[in-house]
């Protein structure tokens, strides 16, 4: 096992020289993980939306019954 810098990663290597593990550094690794939090929340508006969608096509189709305003806004 060894440990090769490039940039400011660090990377841990197998004996063969296949890159097992990372080292990043904290502020790096910080800005990454709020990214990810940021993606995660769009993520899940996304999905509610396409459900939504989903939802709004089968009223359409007369297999979901429609809602009405004051079931929908109990749900929030």
């Amino acid at each position: 096992m060894s440990v090769s810098t490039i940039g400011k990663l660090k990377y841990i290597t197998d004996e063969a020289g296949k890159r097992e593990e990372v080292i990043v550094p904290f502020k790096i690794w910080k800005h990454i993980t709020e990214e990810l939090g940021v993606l995660r929340e769009k993520q899940q508006i996304l999905f509610g939306l396409q459900q939504a969608c989903r939802e709004v096509k089968l009223q359409e189709e007369g297999r979901l019954p429609e809602q009405n305003l004051d079931d929908f806004l109990n749900e929030l």
